[in-house]
């Protein structure tokens, strides 16, 4: 019964996590038909934007969980960075002869430990582990066969300073574990996540990065403090604030080099299906009137567009009486129209775009603006149009360079436009380097597609076995030259399967393929889901 339920619910998260994927590709690029020209969008009210705490500016907690003393000392053993800090307390044990003997240590303001009748061990720049060898190593030069030992009693603490963009001038405690990123939670919002310095005793000054190391995982943009430091908060320098219809909406500082696009699709993730990215809504403040203008600015034709310190960005969605098609396929959805490799599908999964068709718009024109987007691979000629359950055959090739009755065909919404890939492909998987799908050419055997996926990887098994199968999945004889949309399976020395062509099409991130891994290898122990 425990194992039904731990099944069920790894199948319940799993199949949450397809349908979030399934939901994350609903997503296009908007391209609105070049009929509706350049009138600019109606200027509507302005809509404030907060300003971000600066905590939450850096995805901080607003109130940190403080360690008791148990926990700091559990915490300094376990860490082999903890550096000896002021007020550390250690136990020494040591025999000598045959009395033993007992001493409660403690490094001083220097971070130097004595210990009587032996010396003095200076602490500063050591780590615990560090410490700790060198008061075993002069023990035991005194006491040959001493079995020294040292115990972790408790922390030291001391206090940093924290001044500039804050509420006053604040004395923040510390201790040997705390980092950067944990004494400024009095800064102000306006205050520079990109640059904050931190001044050591010594006089030495250092810059830091606060949002690279919470935002992006560069822990070494959060130091560890030390006794006496002085962290000076700058004002930023570009504080922009990102709103509407896109994932990760907030308040960032950018970088001098950040421009419209960069926030939109760094910062915030960007936007979310029905964006009307033609027309962002930037509201900036007047100086002279002392009032926010209210801008648009078309995100496909200006993405390098400049911000201002203190802009706000609005993503609208678009009206819902504008009119849209899908086109997917064999469709460039970026700048970068066609770089096809010879050899392999390199950037080039089906792509999807919605266009916003003028009233009375025809295939023609439609066909016409986006054919700059068109690809060597784009196959023109199978192409057709999905409207409500009618599938039309559409000669696209015909319609842009010849004559066809289609080309006056009207648009409708709702029409669904393919254009599939004229290029034949080889599907290779399992124990590769680089499992995917490769360009077909005649007469090449499995050699020939197993070198262009990188050759055999460490987890195949030996004696190497190889299948190849047809695109009806029928089993073909692996020594013949291999078919069109054919796919070559490796087998894997493992009991899990290669889920490559699983993990492909649900659309996981490379983080969770350890989940999915743990998900097949229960759904076979209990021989219910995979073949």
């Amino acid at each position: 019964m425990k194992k039904s339920r731990t099944t069920f619910s790894i199948l319940v998260l799993l199949l949450f996590v397809c349908v979030t994927s399934l939901q994350a590709q609903d997503a296009g690029l908007v391209v609105r038909s070049p009929l509706f020209g350049s009138v600019p969008k109606e200027t509507t009210g302005q809509e404030t934007l907060e300003i971000q705490s600066y905590a939450a500016q850096l995805g901080l907690a607003q109130v940190q969980v403080e360690l008791d003393a148990n926990q700091r000392v559990l915490s300094a053993i376990s860490n082999p960075a903890y550096p000896v800090t002021p007020g550390d307390t250690f136990r020494l044990v040591y025999l000598d002869g045959m009395k033993t003997v007992t001493l409660d240590l403690q490094a001083d303001d220097q971070t130097s430990v004595a210990i009587p009748g032996l010396g003095v061990i200076d602490g500063k720049g050591l780590t615990f582990q560090e410490l700790r060898k060198r008061m075993l190593s002069m023990v035991q030069t005194y006491h040959s066969f001493s079995n020294p030992q040292v115990v972790f009693t408790g922390t030291g603490s001391f206090t940093v300073s924290v001044v500039g963009e804050v509420v006053g001038t604040r004395i923040v405690p510390a201790w040997g574990l705390s980092r950067l990123s944990e004494v400024v939670q009095s800064a102000s919002p306006y205050a520079s996540t990109r640059e904050v310095e931190i001044t050591s005793v010594d006089g030495q000054t250092k810059t830091y990065d606060l949002y690279r190391a919470l935002k992006k995982g560069d822990l070494a943009e959060d130091p560890l403090l030390k006794s006496g430091d002085v962290v000076r908060l700058k004002r930023a320098a570009k504080l922009v604030s990102l709103g509407g219809n896109v994932y990760q909406g907030g308040t960032y500082q950018l970088l001098a080099q950040d421009d419209l696009s960069t926030l939109i699709a760094s910062y915030g993730g960007g936007v979310l299906g029905g964006s009307d990215v033609q027309n962002i809504r930037l509201q900036r403040y007047n100086s002279a009137t002392g009032i926010w203008d209210v801008h648009y600015v078309d995100l496909v034709k200006n993405p390098g567009f400049a911000l201002q310190h203190q802009d706000q960005v609005i993503v609208d969605t678009l009206p819902p009486s504008m009119q849209s098609v899908t086109i997917e396929g064999a469709i460039a959805t970026s700048e970068a129209f066609d770089t096809l490799s010879s050899t392999a599908l390199v950037g080039y999964t089906s792509g999807r775009i919605f266009y916003q068709f003028y009233p009375g718009e025809t295939l023609k024109q439609m066909l016409s603006s986006i054919a700059p987007r068109l690809m060597t691979v784009s196959d023109l000629d199978g192409a057709y149009l999905l409207r409500n359950t009618e599938k039309i055959p559409i000669k696209a090739q015909q319609i842009l360079y010849g004559t066809s009755e289609q080309a006056s065909m009207r648009l409708q919404s709702g029409d669904t436009f393919i254009i599939p890939f004229n290029q034949r492909f080889v599907t290779v998987s399992g124990a590769v380097v680089r499992s995917g799908v490769f360009a077909y050419v005649p007469d090449k055997g499995i050699n020939y597609y197993i070198a262009l996926a990188g050759g055999l990887s460490d987890d195949a098994t030996y004696p190497t076995s190889i299948s190849v199968y047809g695109p009806d999945g029928k089993k073909l004889d692996s020594s013949l030259p291999i078919e069109p949309e054919s796919t070559i399976a490796v087998a894997k020395n493992t009991f899990v399967r290669d889920i490559a062509p699983t993990v492909a099409i649900i659309g996981l991130v490379s983080s969770i393929l350890g989940i999915v891994a743990t998900v097949v290898n229960i759904i076979l122990d209990a021989k219910s889901l995979y073949p």
